[in-house]
């Protein structure tokens, strides 16, 4: 088989694997999740540079002589590319390294989780599009070595042309890919269910915590003004639950990061 064949195999496999990693954090932990995710984003711009000859070829000829398979290939890629660069951009903005101080942090994250989720959705009906191509290929990097390369030629168009490349292959193919694909969304889709419910018990807690500090400012103003010139809130998220944040502390044991109340 040809080099450029093997290369977009091993490309592709490799951003699959670690896109499917990253829904995972529990397991990587946050450090590695964002290297991850910069590996995933450097392989889909060499991917995206690898093809963009056809690229350019679609983009002229999308509203004219292309196929209607070349347009459906075309839009899944334009998806994956705006999905995984939002990814990116969202991951960016909730991350450590720039470990910015964000009102909102939980909308954020549950938008990059979104997004994700949705990405990965894209890239499975990709993969289902593509499928004889991953058999074939896969065929190919693995065929014995006793196999001389003639042999493996005849013995590949023999099984294409008999139909043996068929509902077994297709199954044998979407069978991994969504068996993981399937662990990695119900892993994004708990994640963000437990964001939004944290989210709720937030404002409640505020809403709650809000009504009591009205009734008692009326009785003890001064004093209560006194306190808040010498307030300090050193982090503005307030997370009222651990989360992957490096920096949640809890030492009073009230559910809420030190850093984000009063000192």
């Amino acid at each position: 088989m040809n080099t450029e064949q093997k290369t977009n195999w091993w490309i592709d496999f490799t951003l699959f694997a670690g896109f499917i990693t990253t829904f995972f954090l529990d397991l990587t932990g946050v450090t590695a999740h964002q290297w991850i995710g910069i590996l995933c984003g450097v392989l889909v711009v060499y991917h995206l540079f690898l093809h963009l000859d056809w690229v350019g070829v679609v983009s002229k000829r999308f509203f004219g002589k292309a196929s209607g398979q070349a347009r459906t290939y075309y839009v899944l890629d334009v998806l994956l590319l705006l999905g995984f660069a939002l990814i990116g951009v969202t991951g960016l903005v909730i991350s450590t390294w720039l470990n910015l101080s964000l009102s909102n942090f939980t909308t954020w994250l549950n938008i990059h989780i979104t997004i994700s989720i949705a990405t990965l959705v894209t890239l499975l009906w990709k993969l289902a599009f593509h499928w004889r191509w991953i058999v074939r290929t896969t065929r190919k990097i693995w065929a014995e070595p006793m196999t001389s390369p003639a042999q493996n030629v005849v013995v590949q168009s023999a099984k294409i042309s008999s139909g043996r490349m068929g509902r077994r292959e297709f199954l044998q193919v979407m069978g991994v890919v969504g068996a993981a694909s399937f662990l990695a969304l119900a892993n994004a889709s708990k994640g963000l269910a437990e964001n939004v419910t944290t989210t709720e018990s937030t404002v409640t807690e505020e809403v709650d915590t809000q009504t009591t500090s009205n009734a008692v400012i009326s009785s003890n103003q001064s004093s209560s003004s006194s306190s808040n010139s010498s307030c300090t809130v050193r982090c503005q998220k307030a997370c009222s639950y651990p989360g992957h944040c490096h920096r949640y502390v809890d030492t009073n044991n009230n559910n809420r990061c030190d850093l984000g109340e009063c000192a």
